[in-house]
């Protein structure tokens, strides 16, 4: 299973994406004097995982939940979790403790399936936003699970993607994507209409290689994992950059940020851990130990993290100790 999924998330990225190739940061852009730059490293690693205990392991148990490919997480005001499936291509919403609340979509290109799904991000309303790589679209759901809009295709223009990533929604309802083939993040009302966007190719201040995470911290400004040049760029919802954070890892790609402002990078390809980081970068541990594929993470509530790990088709639930 380990393999076949790696190899058909490659795939699909390499088909779509023939530049989907982690290169290491060039000398860019000077940034603006005003705009600060964090240089913490993660030479610095500690040995042990940070004081996180593991909890529970949902996808385990024969009589629940088997999944697929489980990558993209995300946690709702209540504590309910939701998941994605890259292979399965299903939407998921779990209680805090993995009751299974609703289950939508499926492996499919039609209207309320889902393609090779990334990210998913919940609406102040609940309504339910899922990024799709496979058919470089957007899909929007109820409450309830009904589906009820689709945008986006394939290309570069305004409101099209190449591989839809990362995706947040802000408490204006705006929903933000990471496009990771046209290296920029598009801005959207809630019924998908096109609003702004910002980013290039390049290893430059503001410009990308690759953005694949994408979170909205507790201040309202919006994280992007900018793959390529390892590296976090932090961004006012206008596009105005705030601050870069450096060496966050080799391969970074999801991210997720607790109501702290610490924050928690998975490098499922490059070296499989979960790195955990202060407000201001620095490099605090780990997170588990021997964790094969790990993708998404989300922080809920209770201080509890998720970890859904790809390779081994589970969630696994962590609690400070």
């Amino acid at each position: 299973m380990y393999q076949s999924i790696r190899s058909a998330l490659s795939l699909c990225l390499i088909l779509q994406l023939p530049t989907f190739v982690l290169i290491g940061c060039g000398e860019g852009d000077k940034m603006p004097d005003d705009t600060a730059i964090d240089e913490s490293s993660t030479d610095t690693a500690v040995d042990e995982p940070v004081a996180f205990v593991e909890t529970d392991v949902w996808g385990n148990d024969e009589d629940g939940v088997q999944f697929s490919g489980p990558n993209g997480l995300a946690v709702d005001t209540d504590g309910n979790v939701y998941s994605t499936e890259f292979v399965g291509g299903y939407l998921r919403k779990f209680t805090s403790d993995g009751g299974l609340e609703l289950e939508v979509g499926g492996a499919g290109s039609e209207a309320g399936m889902l393609s090779s799904p990334i990210g998913v991000a919940v609406a102040p309303d609940g309504s339910m936003y899922v990024s799709e790589s496979g058919t470089s679209r957007v899909s929007q759901f109820g409450p309830d699970g009904v589906f009820r809009n689709a945008w986006g295709d394939s290309g570069s223009e305004p409101g099209q993607f190449r591989s839809a990533m990362g995706i947040a929604v802000s408490s204006a309802a705006e929903v933000f994507v990471a496009d990771f083939g046209n290296h920029r993040v598009q801005v959207f009302d809630g019924d998908g209409v096109f609003l702004r966007e910002w980013g290039q190719a390049g290893t430059g201040s503001g410009e990308f290689d690759n953005p694949i995470g994408l979170q909205i911290g507790p201040d309202g400004d919006v994280w992007v994992v900018d793959s390529g040049n390892e590296r976090v760029q932090v961004f006012s919802q206008s596009g105005d950059l705030r601050r870069i954070i450096e060496d966050v890892g080799p391969g970074p790609e999801i991210l997720s940020i607790n109501d702290s402002g610490e924050f928690y990078i998975a490098s499922p390809w490059s070296d499989s851990v979960v790195r955990h980081f202060d407000a201001d970068g620095q490099l605090l541990g780990f997170v588990g130990e021997d964790l094969v594929g790990p993708h998404g993470t989300v922080t809920g509530p209770s201080g509890a993290l998720y970890v859904a790990e790809t390779m081994s088709d589970v969630i696994r639930v962590f609690a400070p100790r």
